[in-house]
């Protein structure tokens, strides 16, 4: 088992290129299958439904990326200057911290050396700049490549329509397979569907407030960071962690103020705090059952496996694998180990101690 989870971990790696984009027609298509079947009851055929939600899509990807590529190209084109400015706001902070914390330890210096020290130079140096963020844009046709045969990939599985489930129904050998095989399909179409659409809906609302949060602050390119809040709340936990690292750095840059600098990220964090605390439990409700170390670890292995599209599907991966474990009693183990339930408390036993001291006595 253990050289079949090595090799496993191999030929993903290996064969990303076609396993990715198939990955995620998959998801696409199983996302708007349920309105693709509703609209098939209303005698609307299936090819057309699939035609528009590829369509709409695709206008939304255009959409974003016309959004975000030139302010990322700003970015990038000024992004040694940004360091430059980052380390030296840095120098002045730490010069000002280092100067407090040594105070009592420069005077019992001045003391014992009669009162002649030389001023201590605190010289910080200045970090390389930030010179790989042009690499970010040299996969851009390998991207593109992707994101085309994704979406050819899931217009054909939603224009199928249930043909794959009369084939899966017809090939299986009995009567309990079938219906095991058809829950099974049916539970992961649902909550996969049902997780993608509301927090892509959770998503873009959170980048609406972050976006008009950073406008009232006098951040440059709000709707930039509002698609970018978007794009990172789809990982859970770290893309938070990592959007407001990536605010406090603009920030810094951006203000002259530390203090007026701070409000960004701070503004980022308490948006996110009240989605993360109150607007998704509400919303989703018991429908993602799966417990914060269960997600970390798929997070950490498909970032590792797939780089950051890893990160994006790791947990709708993780929600597959649960409902298949929910129903197949040899995988019940592991479903118990991803879910966020806590187990039952046994049964109180009776206390044995009076009677095992009389059977000793006797």
């Amino acid at each position: 088992m253990g050289i079949f989870l090595l090799a496993f971990a191999v030929f993903l790696d290996f064969a990303q290129d076609f396993i990715l984009p198939v990955l995620l027609g998959i998801f696409i298509a199983i996302t708007f299958r349920p309105a693709i079947r509703m609209l098939a009851r209303h005698s609307v055929p299936e090819w057309l439904t699939a035609t528009g939600f590829i369509s709409a899509v695709i206008m939304a990807v255009l959409a974003f990326a016309y959004l975000i590529v030139g302010p990322i190209a700003s970015f990038a084109q000024n992004a040694p200057a940004y360091a430059q400015t980052f380390s030296a706001k840095l120098r002045d902070l730490q010069g000002s911290l280092s100067s407090m914390l040594n105070f009592a330890e420069k005077i019992q210096e001045m003391a014992k050396s009669g009162g002649s020290v030389a001023a201590q130079e605190v010289v910080i140096r200045d970090g390389p700049p930030l010179a790989y963020l042009g690499q970010i844009t040299g996969y851009s046709m390998s991207v593109v490549a992707t994101i085309v045969l994704t979406l050819v990939i899931a217009a054909f599985l939603m224009a199928s329509g249930d043909l794959f489930y009369a084939k899966l129904v017809r090939v299986l050998p009995t009567l309990h397979d079938k219906k095991t095989a058809l829950r099974i399909v049916y539970d992961v179409e649902r909550e996969v569907s049902d997780y993608l659409l509301i927090v892509t809906g959770i998503n873009a609302v959170l980048g609406l407030a972050v976006a008009a949060s950073f406008y009232a602050l006098g951040m440059p390119t709000p709707l930039l960071w509002g698609a970018l809040a978007f794009v990172l709340n789809f990982v859970p936990y770290i893309g938070a962690v990592a959007g407001i690292g990536v605010a406090a750095f603009m920030a810094v840059v951006t203000f002259d103020s530390m203090s007026y600098a701070a409000l960004a990220p701070l503004s980022y964090a308490v948006i996110n705090g009240i989605e993360n605390q109150f607007v998704s439990p509400y919303l989703l409700g018991r429908r993602l059952q799966l417990n914060s170390v269960a997600i970390l670890f798929a997070l950490t292995f498909w970032t590792w496996i797939w780089g950051i599209a890893g990160t994006m599907v790791a947990v709708p991966i993780l929600v597959t694998i649960k409902v298949f474990c929910d129903h197949l009693d040899s995988l019940s183990g592991i479903g118990e180990f991803l879910s966020e339930k806590y187990p039952e408390d046994p049964p109180s036993q009776p206390d044995t101690a009076p009677v095992a001291a009389a059977a000793g006595q006797k």
